[in-house]
């Protein structure tokens, strides 16, 4: 199982396993931030630089169709390097993705440290969590969730896994697996029901400290909306060793047109 199929050298096509929450003809940006996380790694890849930040711009809605991923060094460098994405979809772009890849460091491990929040419990102290209960797509029918005691409207902890598979028969590194599934924060602790209103997100960033581990990502997740129409998912992410990294998500809260 897998959420897209290789079809060239840079464009694949999409499972049904890709499709989105909002509308039945459209990608849930997760499992495509995934592929655009594993094209980056595909691209001129080094052993001594590790990806510290990526950035997606969603330019639209992103269509259930065949989508290229072309990738490109636009700021190249021996420590610090910028890499630039871009996704066409029926010959327009649809999402753009800048990343940072910093330099791999080992003398440093003495001064290490971290202060984000953990999860206050692993995946098994958690219950069922239906995400399919707001929601629909086939995206969301293909993952695993548990939540943890203690949620509420506009603030959760969840746990997410999936068996599938970022490309149909090709490794991928654990980071591309936890990024395929980071997207889902901005529907895990919904502070109105996606029924009566709208507040897709307009982008996705997120900053790693190290790569994460694979199968479990935690999501500590928090939904504030401000009174003009904008709100902000943040989350910070874990595996089952503790925290590694942090995502925002930009909103635009609005009633459905009339």
């Amino acid at each position: 199982m897998s959420y897209y199929d290789r079809v060239s050298a840079d464009t694949y096509q999409p499972t049904r396993h890709v499709q989105g929450a909002w509308n039945d003809h459209e990608q849930h940006m997760s499992p495509v931030a995934g592929l655009i996380t594993h094209a980056i790694d595909q691209h001129q890849p080094r052993a001594d630089v590790q990806l510290s930040r990526i950035s997606f711009e969603i330019l639209g809605l992103i269509p259930l169709a065949a989508t290229t991923v072309t990738v490109e060094t636009i700021r190249p460098g021996r420590t610090i390097e910028l890499v630039e994405a871009t996704v066409l979809i029926e010959g327009r772009p649809r999402i753009r993705a800048r990343a940072w890849r910093l330099a791999v460091s080992d003398d440093v491990a003495g001064v290490s440290g971290v202060e984000l929040p953990a999860m206050p419990a692993g995946p098994e102290h958690g219950e069922p969590y239906d995400a399919l209960a707001e929601w629909k797509g086939g995206f969301l029918a293909s993952i695993e969730t548990v939540a943890l005691p203690g949620g509420r409207s506009g603030r959760r902890q969840v746990w997410a896994r999936t068996p599938h598979t970022v490309v149909a028969d090709e490794p991928f590194s654990p980071t591309a697996a936890a990024i395929s599934l980071v997207d889902l924060a901005n529907g895990i602790a919904t502070r109105v029901r996606p029924t009566d209103m709208m507040f897709p997100n307009v982008d996705l960033t997120i900053h790693l400290i190290r790569q994460p581990e694979p199968s479990w990502l935690g999501l500590d997740t928090s939904v504030s909306f401000g009174p003009n129409g904008l709100g902000l998912t943040s989350s910070t992410l874990s595996d089952e060793s503790g925290p590694f990294g942090r995502a925002e998500q930009a909103l635009t809260v609005r009633h459905f047109p009339a």
